[in-house]
């Protein structure tokens, strides 16, 4: 059975700190200071100026297959039991799928949009029936008039004169079908019609149709539910194994181990390491831009420039001086013989994100705010090839939670800890975490929420490993579900 008093003691403290110090340039630390910031900035205008541009196909692409899929999972919860009804609600289902969804569209449709969007955001307006006025837009050329044209008769004879049967209604249905792809709204609209229209056969055909579409998404929704609910439950159970060990064995104990960690560099060293690797990460992004093809090679190797370089000064300026320091710090001497004390803490770590999460999102309910599309929504995932899949996938899954690990733990909270206290260094350390990632509201507070458990893995266990394996899994979660759901 896993001991769990080793998972609230550091299994090893941090070896002794030569007396050596290296001396940075408080010159070069400030303009590199300086640069970070501007970057930081940059990320930051991005995040709350992000206005797609239609024009590109690939915006309207994405939404369509985000819309489509979300809604027809809605639209196949009637058909389960209440129990897990009860469930997809509260695991972040969204009852306003539809709500949610219009609102997505009233943002990115605009007059450069293809017609196809405006039929789609009608289709919503009218289930939430509200004017459908989007319909109206100005249209050049003759072929998007007429098809323009079309898509206001099919709205207005599918919601506001559904009473009246047309003689071209099967007209109607053979143009929808060439006009609009298989989506949700092509078979939800088509059923409406053929039930307006008596046309029990057609109905019946459409409804058939559409579940063997939505079948594989329901099945792979069902089996995330199941993986997310058993992390939940262990980790629960293993949290409640952990209060009790923590009030029977003395709380002084416990804040003793807290305040005997001490970080192997002081706090002017870790902080000219960061700005300095932060730096160079921006100089080599804003250089490869200004190359031919700096798109595409950074799209390719975007990770590498992205975390090699902070990782690299902090080997050289910190742990080369000191021997195996680093190694010692982050606890990746001996990760296998400590994994059974890892173990409470990663699967503690995991169900409180996933808890974490969850009230999150009821919580910005309440205030009408949601999580944007854009923010979790990797097309490469989707839309990529088998080789483009495999690489996006294994950056995600393990590079970006290996680097990320070491940089933002290992050097950043550490570096904090030489000067704060463990609440603060926590606490900054998962926002500089959120604020780099370049997210909105609600998907902000859910990466800081993460980074605040991972920074408390870290100093729990001395060790990033269990913060890396909470990391890859989370990000493991993420990847299978717009794989096995939305590709």
């Amino acid at each position: 059975m896993t001991n769990f008093k080793e998972t609230v003691e550091p299994l090893s403290e941090p070896e002794s700190v030569p007396s050596n110090k290296r001396r940075f340039s408080s010159i070069v630390t400030v303009g590199c200071l300086l640069l970070c910031l501007f970057g930081l900035g940059l990320v930051l205008w991005e995040a709350l100026n992000d206005e797609p541009n239609l024009e590109s196909t690939t915006v309207s692409r994405d939404l369509e297959r985000v819309a489509s899929r979300l809604l027809g999972l809605e639209s196949r919860l009637k058909e389960v039991s209440a129990i897990e009804q009860a469930l997809y609600r509260v695991w972040g289902q969204s009852a306003d799928t539809q709500d949610e969804i219009r609102s997505w569209y009233t943002e990115v449709v605009d007059d450069y949009s293809p017609a196809l969007d405006w039929f789609y955001l009608g289709v919503l307006q009218a289930e939430q029936g509200l004017p459908v006025d989007v319909m109206q837009r100005t249209v050049q050329g003759i072929d998007e008039e007429q098809t323009v044209l079309f898509f206001r008769k099919v709205v207005d004879r599918t919601y506001f004169h559904p009473e009246i049967s047309l003689p071209q209604d099967q007209i109607l249905q053979a143009r929808l079908a060439e006009e609009v792809p298989a989506n949700w709204f092509y078979f939800h609209v088509a059923e409406k019609l053929a039930r307006q229209g008596h046309d029990v056969a057609f109905e019946q055909n459409v409804r058939e149709q559409f579940v063997r579409l939505t079948d594989p998404q329901l099945l792979h929704a069902r089996i995330l539910l199941v993986i997310e609910c058993g992390i939940v439950g262990i980790g629960v159970l293993v949290l409640l194994r952990l209060g009790v060990h923590y009030w029977r064995n003395g709380r002084a104990r416990f804040h003793q181990g807290d305040d005997a960690r001490q970080p192997p560099w002081s706090f002017g060293e870790g902080f000219a390491v960061l700005v300095r690797g932060g730096a160079v990460t921006i100089s080599l992004i804003g250089s490869i831009v200004l190359v031919p093809n700096g798109d595409f090679i950074l799209e390719t190797y975007g990770s590498l420039f992205l975390y090699v370089p902070t990782v690299i000064l902090m080997a050289l300026l910190l742990g080369r001086p000191q021997g195996t320091l680093v190694l010692a710090v982050l606890g990746c001497k001996r990760p296998f013989l400590a994994q059974g004390s890892f173990l409470p803490v990663l699967v503690s770590v995991l169900a409180l994100g996933l808890l974490g999460d969850l009230f999150i999102v009821l919580g910005s309910e309440m205030f009408g705010w949601s999580v944007n599309w854009r923010d979790w929504f990797l097309p490469q995932l989707v839309w990529g090839s088998q080789g483009e899949l495999l690489k996006t996938g294994f950056e995600v899954v393990l590079v970006a939670p290996v680097f990320e690990e070491i940089i933002f733990r290992g050097l950043l909270y550490t570096t904090l800890r030489a000067r704060c206290t463990i609440p603060i260094s926590i606490v900054g350390s998962a926002l500089i975490f959120a604020l780099a990632h370049g997210y909105g509201l609600v998907a902000f507070l859910t990466v800081f929420w993460s980074g605040l458990l991972w920074a408390w893995a870290y100093e729990r266990t001395g060790s990033i490993v269990p913060g890396i394996c909470a990391h890859a899994i989370n990000n493991g979660l993420v990847v299978y579900s717009l794989v096995a759901i939305f590709r």
